[in-house]
């Protein structure tokens, strides 16, 4: 009897321990995935610093060294390009602070994600985006919010990759008991253009496990027809 007790007994901890290296060795993956986006995306916005700003401003300083024109004509074709050179300046730079420390992440989360959903709405007037987002919100640590930030524009730049630009988006954010949760609803996905590859599985199961190491909560996603709906819990 004694035998067999420990016997299961050496069964169940050789299960475990199985099971808390294949746990382990998933989020190591999870997180090597997560650091290969963040330094994809600090590429991307050098390259857009490269192609975007610093010529822009290499233009505009060619144009100031340049003779001053002669004409009112000349002067003001000339004052409404430097106009539009220095739009285009101060949008890439918002774009880059942006990306560095994203807009209210101090101040309040709600406000935080209602940012990066207006954003997104104007780069894809498309898209039909719908928010259920509280006007006051306990104080969240700035770490904290940026992964959840940065965890929705991954969602985003899926949806949009894999599907057309004319699903809804709907997301809320509220408490659960001693969870706060963060839903995120994808509506009317195009089925037909959004069949999931191997790889495309592989990132969104890494996403979901990166962000369950970095809040310390639960990540969850379900797919029900044409919807695709994520929970964030902390």
């Amino acid at each position: 009897m004694s035998f067999i007790l420990i016997s299961i007994v050496g069964i169940t901890v050789i299960s475990i321990l199985l099971w808390l290296l294949a746990s382990n060795y998933r989020t190591q993956r999870a997180l090597r995935w997560w650091h290969s986006r963040q330094l994809a995306r600090m590429r991307q916005e050098g390259e857009a610093i490269r192609n975007g700003v610093l010529q822009n401003t290499f233009v505009l300083r060619r144009h100031l060294e340049s003779p001053l024109p002669t004409s009112f004509e000349s002067q003001h074709k000339l004052n409404t390009h430097y106009l539009e050179n220095i739009e285009k300046f101060h949008y890439s730079i918002k774009e880059l602070s942006d990306y560095l420390y994203p807009a209210y992440v101090d101040e309040s989360l709600p406000l935080a994600i209602r940012h990066v959903l207006d954003t997104w709405n104007k780069r894809f007037p498309g898209l039909n985006i719908e928010c259920e987002l509280p006007n006051e919100w306990r104080e969240e640590s700035s770490d904290r919010s940026q992964v959840i930030l940065i965890g929705l524009e991954e969602l985003l730049v899926w949806s949009v990759s894999n599907n057309s630009n004319n699903f809804s988006l709907f997301v809320s954010l509220r408490p659960q008991g001693n969870w706060n949760e963060l839903m995120i609803k994808f509506i009317d996905l195009d089925v037909s253009k959004s069949t999931l590859t191997a790889a495309t599985t592989d990132d969104l199961l890494h996403l979901c496990r990166a962000l369950k190491f970095w809040l310390s909560g639960k990540c969850s996603r379900y797919r029900q027809h044409q919807a695709e709906i994520w929970y964030l819990r902390w």
